[in-house]
């Protein structure tokens, strides 16, 4: 049996999931597993080139996704109905904002598994805000107390490439997952309500990523820098606030926050599912994995090997009860959002992480306008519109 698991910024990730494994062998001799780790591109094209010619590019049988990828492969045929063969699923033991979207246009037949989620959010070291911030969870409640208190608190140390501002996690650029927490809390989105048109050049949703882009042209943050490709953030005495979806409140005394600018103390919620391959050579040992890893014990031991939160629901409210951060976490998951799991979301992504690429170039090389971000907006949007024209 053949898994696919996408790759993590973060190392911890993967010796986990080889712990699990270990585990699983140990546990059923008798099925041979092996995986490889695949980044969302190379996952998104590997996908594709199956379609294209499925006998020279053969599928894992088990494969790691996004959620909100699960309507659009499971509509092209390439992931299998796991209802029925994961207990977990069948019995729906999954907070009901996973469900809401898991379930989106069929209640009855679904098609990968919850596995883990993580919850962005915003962390802090009290020390460097002694003389800066007077009341951290009043100041910063807000996108601009909490710009306000970048400028004041400036830089921790001279030496080059030091930033008040860590961002673990990125590829260098400015990506997606930086800008929709800011975003969304704006109250924009990718897609009108009804999802008949791309909103791309919205004023909320452009001056989300306008806030974010802020960010790197005022040197707040450092594009391709050392610290955005390392497996974690700056440590914390080197840097003030940290954002991150990861659990970091343990770590030399940082305290944690909601995401700044969300109006209702929740926030956006990524969550990856397992899914099972249609063409898998033996399809009931694939379940049979998903199954596996989804059992309490397993799914806690992988989930706080790194930091993030477990999807099974029994696992996920022990977990939050038990959380150091419990209080803040429960505000988040008060009103959580997740990217919407429709056809269209994935590949309207991939328009916007290329206009956010081609942006982050521009600021790097200090020849970024605003119009830049206009245009290449405009030119995603059509591609976008253009896309939910065809379905």
């Amino acid at each position: 049996m053949k898994i696919w698991l996408l790759s993590d910024y973060d190392h911890r990730k993967h010796l986990a999931f080889k712990s699990l494994l270990a585990r699983f062998s140990a546990a059923f001799p008798d099925v041979p597993v092996e995986f490889s780790v695949k980044s969302r591109k190379s996952l998104w094209e590997s996908l594709f080139a199956h379609l294209r010619d499925s006998k020279r590019n053969p599928l894992a049988d088990v494969i790691e996704i996004p959620q909100n990828w699960t309507e659009l492969f499971s509509r092209l045929g390439l992931i299998a109905e796991l209802g029925a063969r994961v207990e977990a699923l069948g019995h729906k033991r999954f907070p009901e904002f996973i469900l809401k979207e898991l379930c989106r246009n069929d209640e009855k037949r679904v098609f990968s598994a919850p596995w883990w989620l993580e919850a962005p959010a915003l962390f802090y070291r009290p020390q460097a805000l002694k003389s800066a911030v007077a009341d951290p969870e009043r100041d910063l409640a807000t996108w601009e107390g909490f710009r306000a208190a970048l400028d004041r608190v400036g830089p921790p140390s001279r030496r080059r490439g030091a930033h008040a501002l860590s961002v673990p996690g990125s590829s260098g650029s400015v990506s997606v997952a930086d800008v929709l927490p800011r975003v969304w809390g704006r109250r924009g989105g990718l897609f009108s309500d009804d999802f008949n048109r791309a909103t791309f050049t919205r004023e909320e949703t452009a001056g989300g990523i306008e806030d974010w882009l802020e960010l790197a042209v005022s040197g707040k943050i450092e594009l391709f820098s050392p610290d955005r490709f390392e497996n974690g953030p700056r440590p914390p005495e080197e840097c003030a606030f940290i954002m991150s979806s990861r659990k970091l409140g343990g770590r030399s005394g940082l305290k944690m926050l909601p995401y700044p600018g969300y109006p209702s103390g929740g926030g956006l919620m990524l969550v990856y599912n397992l899914s099972v391959s249609a063409s898998a050579q033996d399809p009931e040992a694939a379940a049979a994995f998903v199954s596996w890893a989804l059992e309490n014990r397993n799914l806690s031991i992988f989930t706080e090997s790194f930091g993030v939160f477990p999807c099974l629901k029994p696992v996920f409210e022990e977990r939050l009860r038990e959380e150091r951060e419990s209080g803040v976490y429960k505000r988040l998951f008060s009103a959580p959002e997740l990217k919407p799991n429709i056809m269209v979301y994935p590949t309207a992504e991939l328009l916007l992480e290329r206009a956010l690429w081609n942006l982050s170039m521009k600021i790097s090389r200090r020849d970024y306008d605003r119009e830049d971000l206009t245009r290449e907006l405009i030119m995603a949007q059509g591609e976008a519109d253009y896309l939910l024209s065809l379905y």
